[in-house]
């Protein structure tokens, strides 16, 4: 089986004249730049040079025809994208965009201030280039000569105390190689006839994209243009403020500048890059590359940024990489290598410019890119909103457990309980002839389906996670409210799923419907992998392109709910098919439909999802050996776990003999291991489980109570012989006697709730969202579980199970799929043997 999943997963294809001066307001300049150099050398500006200006703050809603006309004319005849500027921390900026933008990774620049009451954050100011290396060294009594014979070095300017500005590095987990770019451009082999094969550098922020590991700033002018090197970088200032104030924690509030006005802001960006643009027209002999890009935030809350390429290369239409695999957007760290490559130099990550020609007019490519930005900066608002609610209704679902299914509680706080509708008697149920006083007051209250009301409310709150992923398919980014258009989405996908769970034949039955909701669930998740993970992106559970930790696959909180839908149903199919007598098949089909499961989490070019395919793996095997009465021991465990760790690592195996470029997660993190850099990552991930809980308490008590409210309200802590009869143990739920469902006696189920458990349990050791993996699957297991003892023939044990445990069925006593029980068997634990070890 594992050679076979292993083949078939690796046949697929698979500043000396910007001035220090701050703005009163607006776009915030490091400078005014000089008027273009006097007499400059024609000779030095022949061929087709390649000039990227950044403007940090820049998004896509800013261009416009009117207030921003040179923005406007380059996105018409160029290609555009949505820009990712996540680097370290919940915002960037622009010191440590431009910073990530010439090392071609995510950095954070320094240097880090002391907290302060009134600001608890702020953005450092960059710091222009100031002398010549050889000055320095020169004032600080070294020897000039220490550059070692390199001119371009001995010459270059220097960042002073460029130490404090990397320092914030050390220990991050990336590993940032400072101005890659433009090293990797000055070591070219070949330049253009005309162009020398170097970098310029102009205004403080293109100066720390260039700057080596000691700040040493080669090319450093007040004229990039007039240099004559094949590529320049210009920083035209920032849409806001350098200093932007920002607080992420606790409430991820965002400052914006005194008396800011961003349309102001914006045009004064656009004049400064017209101005540059008609100096670069009049001394390019051929067509220049222009490319424009917002290198961070600088004021609001975090955005998805603008990016415009235009000239050679760049037709009108969008353009994306293979690091996001999605249309039209782009990370920063995709800007070096694709401008490397755009420049015919071999990058290490070997990422290259995606461009997709259009038809569409500028208007309407610049709409639709406004919209998916629109629906990023929406569900990023929303999503602490979302999160919160539904863990509030998961809290009160395990209340209405402990109160309805606690008689005692149940009759002193909820008077007239008998009265609510869907609270009606049950007949057949029975009670213990030797019943104390108290224990005739609890089978009495037994006679209320107090199930049915838990299943129907259980039912309910499982259709939300889907329809957060459903709501993907209407349009409310376009809302005049997309806010309300979004909230109104995910109620309309909620009730759709529904309404296709309660339509008959399988609606009749609450098996029926849990059957339904857990395969629709799994279908729509299969199908959105399989054709581009569009619901998973911008939605309320899947991920985020602001937030940039993953862009294309199965996220997290998704893979939560495949594993739970998956293992539910399996169990639900395996119970159906040995009450009809299909012996082979009992174990056939789940083995099937798993590996079918695997292979959509684990193709790198679906899911491309590591953690959570093995913990789908290990799940399955579990199933599979519980289904064929294997006993399951702590070895045979730990060769469960061994076995979906060596089929991940084959699968990534496979995906790393692609090229770099092509990688998946799964790739690029076998390439972590070859070098050495797998520590670093797993730290890293490490830190990302830690800041969840720190950030989202609210989540991480959810897989406390769902561990309570099925050890207790769903009685399985009889599954284990110590808590069973008389003894001081048992006592903890005597409470609870006879109002206890007895799902757990139904042994398919059992083992299916046992591979979910287990896939949520790797989860939460190999993701990087720790706890909120078994959060969120409990926010859709404990509903399911809830619905299924909903059925009559699988809630109302008696007090005599309580202390007796419950029955160990024949085949005769078997439950079908209406939920109806034949006669009982022995009475030994479903799933156990005798000394209570699971089988």
């Amino acid at each position: 089986m594992v050679v076979g999943l292993l083949a078939l997963v690796g046949a697929l294809p698979a500043t000396p004249a910007w001035s220090s001066t701050t703005p009163e307001q607006g776009t915030e300049e490091s400078s005014q730049p000089s008027p273009p150099a006097a007499g400059a050398d024609d000779a030095a500006t022949a061929g087709n040079p390649t000039v990227v200006f950044g403007i940090p703050g820049l998004t896509i809603g800013d261009i416009d025809p009117e207030r921003t006309p040179n923005l406007f004319e380059l996105a018409s005849g160029g290609a555009i994208a949505n820009l990712n500027v996540r680097t370290i921390g919940s915002a960037t900026c622009p010191a440590s965009g431009w910073l990530s933008l010439g090392a071609g990774a995510r950095a954070v620049a320094g240097p880090e201030h002391e907290p302060d009451l009134d600001n608890p954050a702020r953005c450092p100011s960059l710091i222009a280039p100031t002398s010549a290396a050889g000055a320095t060294a020169e004032a600080e009594g070294a020897d000039p000569s220490a550059a070692g014979g390199d001119e371009d070095l001995a010459e270059a300017a220097r960042i002073p105390d460029f130490a404090s500005v990397r320092e914030p590095n050390e220990g991050t987990g990336y590993t940032v190689d400072y101005g890659m770019l433009a090293r990797l451009v000055r070591e070219a082999p070949t330049a253009p006839s005309g162009l020398d094969a170097c970098a310029a550098a102009q205004g403080p922020g293109a100066a720390y994209a260039v700057a080596d590991e000691d700040g040493a700033v080669r090319n450093y002018t007040d004229d990039a243009i007039g240099a004559g090197c094949r590529l320049s970088l210009i920083d035209l200032g920032s849409i806001g403020s350098r200093s932007w104030l920002y607080d992420p924690i606790p409430n991820y509030s965002y400052t914006v500048p005194v008396d800011y006005d961003r349309r102001t802001a914006v045009a004064e960006a656009d004049r400064r890059l017209g101005a540059a643009l008609d100096e670069l027209r009049e001394q390019s002999e051929g067509e220049p590359t222009v490319i424009v890009a917002g290198l961070g935030d600088s004021s609001g809350s975090p955005r998805l940024r603008a990016f415009i390429g235009s000239g050679p290369g760049f037709a009108a239409g969008t353009v994306s990489s293979a690091s996001t695999r999605s249309p039209a957007l782009l990370q920063l760290t995709d800007l070096a290598p694709g401008i490397l490559e755009h420049l015919g130099i071999d990058s290490p990550s070997g990422i290259t410019f995606d461009v997709s020609a259009s038809s569409a007019s500028t208007e309407d490519r610049l709409l639709d890119l406004e919209t998916e930005a629109t629906k990023a900066e929406t569900v990023y608002e929303n999503l602490s909103t979302f999160s919160l609610t539904l863990d509030i209704a998961f809290y009160v679902l395990v209340v209405l457990c402990g109160l309805l299914l606690s008689t005692a509680v149940a009759r002193a706080w909820v008077p007239g309980l008998a009265r609510v509708p869907g609270l009606r008697r049950v007949p057949g149920l029975r009670q213990s002839p030797g019943a104390s006083g108290f224990e005739r007051v609890q089978a009495g209250a037994e006679s209320l389906s107090v199930h049915r009301l838990l299943g129907w409310i259980g039912f309910v709150l499982a259709t939300v996670p889907m329809g957060a992923f459903l709501a993907g398919l209407l349009p409310w980014a376009r809302f005049p409210e997309p806010d309300l258009g979004l909230g109104v989405s995910v109620v309309i996908g909620s009730a759709a799923m529904l309404v296709i769970a309660l339509l008959p034949p399988w609606g009749r039955t609450w098996r029926g419907r849990v059957g339904a909701l857990t395969s629709v669930t799994l279908l729509v998740i299969a199908v959105d992998l399989a054709t581009g993970s569009r619901l998973q992106a911008n939605s309320l559970l899947g991920y985020n392109p602001i937030v940039g930790g993953r862009f294309y696959g199965l996220g997290n909180q998704g893979a939560a709910i495949f594993i739970v839908s998956l293992f539910i149903l399996l169990g639900l199919v395996v119970s159906r098919l040995r009450a009809a007598g299909r012996t082979r098949a009992v174990v056939l089909v789940p083995a099937v439909v798993g590996l079918l499961a695997v292979f959509v989490s684990g193709n790198p070019s679906w899911g491309a999802k590591f953690g959570g395919t093995i913990a789908t793996l290990a799940g399955l095997l579990v199933l599979l050996a519980l289904v064929s009465r294997i006993r399951l021991s702590l070895f045979r465990l730990g060769l469960i776990g061994l076995a979906s760790l060596g089929v991940l690592l084959g699968i990534a195996f496979l995906d790393w003999l692609r090229p770099a470029g092509s990688r998946s997660h799964f790739g690029n993190f076998f390439d972590q291991l070859v070098t050495g850099e797998a520590l670093q990552v797993v730290g890293r991930k490490l830190g990302a489980n830690l800041h969840i809980i720190q950030i989202n308490p609210a989540l991480a008590i959810v897989t406390p109570l769902a561990i309570i409210a099925i050890l207790l309200f769903l009685r399985y802590l009889l599954h284990f012989p110590r808590f069973r009869g008389r003894t001081r143990t048992a006592a903890v739920l005597d409470h609870w006697q006879g109002r206890l469902p007895a799902l757990f006696t139904d042994e398919d189920l059992h083992s299916g709730f046992l591979a979910a458990v287990t896939g949520l349990a790797v989860g939460l050791v190999l993701t990087d969202s720790g706890i909120a993996v078994p959060s969120t699957g409990a926010m859709v297991l404990l509903p399911y579980l809830l619905a299924l003892c909903a059925d009559r023939g699988l809630s109302g044990a008696g007090p005599e199970l309580a202390e007796n445990g419950p029955d160990r069925r024949t085949s005769a006593g078997r439950v079908g799929s209406a939920g109806r029980t034949a006669d009982r068997g022995t009475s030994v634990t479903p799933g156990t043997d005798t000394n209570g070890s699971v089988r």
